[in-house]
């Protein structure tokens, strides 16, 4: 058999070589592993990984090499990343097993980030794109970028994956209030209470440019010209998902929950269909499913929206923090006074010259006072033309 790596299992007993010292005299073996076990319910055994690269290589020249029959290798069931984690038994299944620590493996590479990777890149149910791409942030250079590529390539596969499969859950939040009464500072709270990542749009041009598959957004000071009604209608549909149009590529939002905050009240929103008898407008009222007012002095929070999408029904009323908070920032800087320490020797002249041309200034508007104070007010013209 004939395999690009394999798993060598044998007891203490039998394995009569220096582990590492036949590892290293292979230039075919490219990544290699390897752990004893010695704190289970069986005699102490080693698991030793080998990784080939590109090359496959015979089972029975991998038993010559270790003195062992062919029978004392195996080939790699499922994933290499199964295959190391099966090392500490830290993989599904194993939990019965002593958990081994992963400073306990011996490698040639960096096992824990190996396993860490191939456990979170592609695992788009427990981690957002843009929350595997700040773990691939944190990898060395090579690392990193084999790691993008791969993400990359894994993300792309998984919003077409999406677009095939539409069926979803989302919630979506309607923020209205003045500017600077806290709307956003509101849904950014929100979501943090909620343990979502989310990001924030501010792009009217291209709404989704910087969403990366967080389990929220937050569309902030949205207007309804930034989406064409039907594709509003599309992006915030409670049950089915589709792709939304994007500079780059289309995207599918992924998440669990849209908040929009805007300064214009969701009744004001697409005026031109309000006189349309249908059940048009009834179609976007219908996919908020809680709409918040923000006013200086209090947050209130409505679960219905009346048939002119208006909030409806008995709100829950809280106080307004943001105020208070407001009153609690530091003082800013004052520049101007900073600027005049640092430039009060550094251009006399062009002060002094600032400072003139103040005076002639002043000078010039008290000489047109005078002369229009001395001009007499009593004279006229007859019709010749004559005082």
């Amino acid at each position: 058999m004939r395999k690009k790596h394999c798993e060598v299992v044998s007891n203490v007993s039998h394995l009569k070589v220096d582990i590492q010292a036949v590892i290293r005299s292979k230039k075919s073996i490219k990544q290699w592993a390897y752990i004893l076990h010695d704190k289970d319910d069986t005699e102490p055994h080693y698991h030793i990984y080998l990784n080939f690269g590109k090359t496959s290589v015979e089972f029975a020249d991998v038993a010559s090499w270790f003195g062992l029959d062919e029978n004392f290798v195996n080939k790699v069931e499922g994933r290499k990343v199964d295959m190391l984690m099966y090392l500490t038994h830290s993989n599904a299944g194993q939990e019965h097993k002593h958990q081994y620590s992963p400073k306990e493996v011996i490698a040639n590479f960096d096992f824990e980030s190996e396993v860490a990777v191939s456990q979170i890149l592609g695992n788009f149910e427990q981690f957002s794109y843009a929350q595997q791409l700040e773990y691939i942030n944190s990898l060395s250079i090579e690392e990193k970028t084999k790691a993008h590529t791969k993400l990359d390539k894994l993300w792309k596969l998984h919003c077409q994956c999406l677009v095939l499969k539409p069926d979803r859950q989302i919630e979506v939040m309607f923020i209205h209030g003045k500017g600077g009464t806290g709307k956003t500072y509101y849904a950014k709270k929100l979501l943090n209470k909620m343990g979502y990542d989310f990001c924030v749009s501010s792009s009217s041009n291209d709404p989704f440019q910087d969403y990366m598959g967080q389990q929220a957004i937050i569309l902030d000071d949205l207007r309804d010209k930034a989406f064409e009604f039907e594709d509003l209608l599309k992006l915030l549909d409670n049950d089915t998902a589709s792709s939304v149009k994007s500079r780059f590529s289309n995207k599918v939002f992924n998440g669990k929950i849209i908040v929009i905050t805007s300064t214009v009240p969701l009744s004001f929103w697409y005026r031109e269909y309000q006189y349309n008898k249908s059940d048009t407008l009834q179609q976007l009222y219908r996919r908020i499913t809680s709409y918040v007012v923000v006013d200086e002095q209090h947050v209130s929070v409505f679960d219905e929206i009346d048939s002119r999408g208006r909030p409806s029904g008995l709100p829950r009323v809280f106080k307004n923090e943001v105020q208070q908070l407001k009153r609690q920032k530091p003082k800013r800087t004052d520049f101007g006074s900073v600027f005049g320490e640092m430039l009060e020797d550094a251009i006399p002249e062009f002060v002094q010259e600032i400072e003139r041309k103040l005076d002639n200034k002043h000078e010039l508007k008290e000489h047109m006072q005078c002369q229009m104070n001395v001009t007499p007010r009593n004279t006229s013209v007859n019709q010749n033309g004559k005082m």
